[in-house]
């Protein structure tokens, strides 16, 4: 008989933020890193039409207790 445990841990996907419409020129991670520190992404969202979004995804802060 073979018995398998599974240990279910709570994932941190991060927290998103939208920065505004992307800029020509104008690097959206970039702009993430200045925002919300070095541990952020950024990416131009082009679903919303025109230049796109300024999308960031960066560490959620820890929830206060």
């Amino acid at each position: 008989m073979k018995i398998v445990l599974l240990d279910i841990v709570e994932q941190n996907v991060g927290c998103t933020a939208s920065m505004g419409p992307c800029e020509r020129g104008k690097s959206c991670p970039s702009k993430c890193k200045v925002t919300f520190g070095q541990m952020a992404n950024g990416y131009c969202d082009r679903n919303t039409g025109g230049l796109g979004e300024c999308v960031c995804v960066y560490p959620c802060p820890p929830s206060s207790p």
